[in-house]
C-alpha cells in the first residue's frame, strides 16, 4: 500500500514549504487542497527531514526555527503554569495521582453499564478465557506512516477485531467467562525518552499519557467491559515511558509514567461501574496470571533475544524467582509477532511497522516488521500435558492509516 509521501513529489512539497513561508500548518493545507488525502503538519515535518533542503531554501532554516520557538515557548509556558498549579496544591510526587483522584470524584460513581446475555447452542457448557496483548501502541511516535491520529484508528480497528472474534466463539456456543487484557508496555513513545526524542514525536510527554488514557478506556476497556464478561487487566511498564533518566532499578512499574496511565484508568473504570474488571497492576517488571491452573508471566521483555532458547531461559528463569511452574510467556517490545512451541512462547507485535526508507528507528537498524497484535482463546484441559491455549489470532494493522 502507497503511504502519502508516495501521493506528493518533492518538488511539490518543496513548493508548498516555500509558497507558506516556511509555515508548516499552511504547507499542509496546501497539500491537503491537492485533494489527495488530508495531510498534517507533523507529515510535512516528516517529509522535510527526507528532502534535500537546498531545494527549500531558506523557508526549511526558518521553518525549523519556528518549530524550536514555537516548542521552546510552548514547553516553558507548559512547565511553568504546571510547576505553579503543583506547588501551589499538591506538591508531591504523588500529584498527578491526587489531581485525577478529584477530577474523578467530581464523576458520579455510575451503574453497571452491561447486561450479560445467555450462552445457548451444543458447546455452552464449555468456558473460554479469550487473551488479549497490547503493546508497543507508542502514542506520540512519529514516521512518514504512523501518528497519533492513525494510533487511535488503529486501537479503534483493534477493538473491533477483538469484539468480532469473541462473538463468533459466542455464536459457536463457548460461555465466554473472562477477557485477560495484558498491556505489556511502551504505551508512549515519550519525547524525552533520549536527549533527541522530540524531534521523532508529534507531541509532548502529558499530551501522550491523556491520549494514552482516553484511547484505551474509550476504544478498548470500555467496549469490553460491557460485554459484562469478567474481566482482568494487567499493566506491565516499557522502556519507553521514562522522562529523561531510564529505567528505575528499583520498584519500576511504580516510578515509570505507565503507573500513571494503569493507575487513572482503574479509578476512571471503578468510577464508572465496572465492577466486572480488576486490574493487576505490578511495582515491579513483570506480572503473574492463571488461566485454568496455568500460570502465565507478563513483561515488556526489554534485553530479552527474540529466540525460542533465550525466551525460554528466561521463563525458567522467572519460574524459579516465583518457586512456581510458569506455562506461558508472554513479551513485547520486539515489535514483531512471534511465537513458539504452540503459543507457549508469545512475543507480540505493535501498533506501527517498518520497512524501506531508513526513516526512523527501526528502519535505520535494519528491521521489516508487520503491525499487528496477537490474542489467543483458553479452555479447560482435562489432561495435564495439554496447554489450555486452544486457538490464536494476529490482528493485523497495517492496513489502516486514519
Amino acid at each position: 500500500m502507497a503511504t502519502k509521501h508516495d501521493k506528493y513529489t518533492e518538488e511539490e512539497i518543496a513548493s508548498a514549504v516555500r509558497e507558506a513561508g516556511g509555515n508548516l500548518a499552511k504547507a499542509a493545507k496546501a497539500l491537503t487542497e491537492l485533494g489527495r488525502g488530508e495531510v498534517t503538519r507533523q507529515l510535512v515535518r516528516a517529509w522535510l527531514a527526507r528532502l534535500d533542503h537546498t531545494e527549500v531554501g531558506e523557508e526549511f532554516n526558518r521553518a525549523s526555527s519556528l518549530i524550536k520557538q514555537r516548542n521552546a515557548q510552548a514547553e516553558n509556558a507548559a512547565l511553568r503554569r504546571d510547576n505553579k498549579a503543583l506547588i501551589t496544591r499538591l506538591g508531591t510526587k504523588e500529584a498527578i495521582f491526587d489531581a485525577v483522584e478529584q477530577i474523578v470524584q467530581g464523576i458520579k460513581a455510575g451503574k453497571p453499564r452491561f447486561k450479560p446475555v445467555p450462552y445457548v447452542g451444543a458447546q455452552a457448557g464449555t468456558p473460554m478465557t479469550v487473551e488479549l496483548l497490547l503493546s508497543d501502541l507508542q502514542i506520540g511516535k512519529l514516521s512518514a506512516t504512523y501518528n497519533t491520529k492513525i494510533a487511535f484508528a488503529r486501537l479503534q480497528e483493534y477493538a473491533r477485531a477483538v469484539l468480532f472474534q469473541i462473538e463468533q466463539k459466542k455464536a459457536a456456543g463457548y460461555r465466554v467467562e473472562k477477557v485477560l487484557l495484558a498491556l505489556v508496555g511502551d504505551i508512549i513513545e515519550s519525547d524525552k525518552k533520549h536527549d533527541n526524542s522530540g524531534k521523532a514525536t508529534d507531541s509532548t510527554t502529558a499530551e501522550q499519557l491523556f491520549d494514552a488514557m482516553s484511547g484505551l478506556f474509550e476504544n478498548v476497556i470500555e467496549p469490553l467491559a460491557k460485554l459484562g464478561i469478567e474481566m482482568e487487566v494487567v499493566g506491565i511498564v516499557g522502556n519507553h515511558d521514562w522522562d529523561g533518566h531510564g529505567m528505575n532499578m528499583f520498584e519500576p512499574g511504580k516510578s515509570m509514567l505507565s503507573w500513571t496511565i494503569y493507575r487513572s484508568l482503574e479509578l476512571i473504570t471503578r468510577r464508572c461501574g465496572y465492577t466486572n474488571v480488576r486490574f493487576n497492576i505490578p511495582e515491579g517488571t513483570y506480572a503473574l496470571s492463571s488461566i485454568y491452573g496455568q500460570t502465565v508471566l507478563y513483561e515488556h521483555g526489554y534485553g530479552v533475544a527474540n529466540n525460542e532458547a533465550a525466551l525460554k531461559r528466561h521463563k525458567v528463569n522467572r519460574s524459579e524467582q516465583e518457586q512456581r511452574h510458569i506455562t506461558y510467556l508472554r513479551l513485547g517490545d520486539k515489535h514483531t509477532v512471534t511465537s513458539f512451541n504452540s503459543g507457549q512462547l508469545v512475543v507480540n507485535g505493535a501498533f506501527f511497522g517498518s520497512g524501506p526508507g531508513g526513516g526512523e528507528y527501526s528502519e535505520i537498524a535494519g528491521y521489516s516488521s508487520i503491525p499487528g497484535q496477537w490474542l489467543g482463546f483458553h479452555v479447560p484441559r482435562k489432561h495435564r500435558a495439554m496447554f489450555t491455549l486452544y486457538d490464536t489470532f494476529v490482528i493485523q494493522l497495517g492496513g489502516i492509516e486514519e
